[in-house]
């Protein structure tokens, strides 16, 4: 009879022990998701730009994480929801852009009930070309000197992705690792990693260089 009080007081310790351990994981958990979602505040190095160019910044904006298409996601309801930081709006070779840094979580598992999570910047620079046009998205895929093998197409036209896919601009992507699409009124661009500030003009260079070799005709048709 004793031995057996002795395995329920065994048990018992065992028990409030692992609740203990649970909820100290999750406090652990809980706390790690807040420093995930939690703002920052501005970045003073992306408020002096913005100052000397006459752009508008923003540390945030919960609208835009669902502004396009194709961008990372949460696997589950256990992991927060995407952010977008360091918002840079304005004008650039005469359209108006937005630039921004999007912040999706992944959740790894360590050990029973205990888990890490990391985080995924890219970097997103897009132009309104203030018209809507046929879905295109070109998503790098491997290095390759052949286009159909370094690239993945998706539209929702043929016949506007191959007007835009001309030999030029297939050379011109084949010395770029970016994402780009149409996506609505907007030309996006999408590179992995964090967006810096000395990133921004450059990478909105970069779009234009895109942009000037689709065809004009093309823009203004749809």
């Amino acid at each position: 009879m004793l031995a057996d009080v002795e395995v329920v007081h065994v048990l018992a310790a065992g028990l409030l022990a692992y609740a203990s351990y649970a909820a100290v994981v999750a406090t652990v958990t809980g706390a790690r998701m807040r420093r995930l979602t939690r703002d920052s505040g501005p970045d003073t190095a992306y408020v002096a730009l913005c100052a000397s160019h006459g752009w508008t910044y923003a540390s945030h904006d919960e609208s835009l994480p669902t502004r396009f298409q194709m961008m990372p996601m949460p696997a589950s309801s256990a992991v927060p929801e995407p952010k977008a930081v360091n918002v840079v709006t304005g004008t650039y070779a005469g359209l108006a852009f937005l630039s921004y840094e999007h912040r999706s979580f992944e959740r790894e598992r360590l050990v029973q009930g205990l888990y890490r999570y990391r985080t995924e910047s890219v970097h997103v620079v897009a132009f309104d070309l203030d018209h809507l046009h046929p879905w295109l998205h070109l998503q790098p895929k491997r290095r390759s000197d052949s286009f159909e093998r370094a690239y993945a197409v998706e539209t929702t036209r043929t016949s506007f992705s191959r007007a835009v896919l001309h030999d030029e601009m297939r050379d011109h992507l084949l010395r770029n690792t970016a994402r780009y699409q149409f996506d609505g009124t907007w030309l996006v661009m999408v590179v992995d990693g964090p967006a810096r500030p000395d990133d921004v003009e450059p990478r909105l260079a970069d779009l234009t260089a895109f942009l000037d070799l689709v065809p004009d005709h093309l823009l203004n048709r749809y």
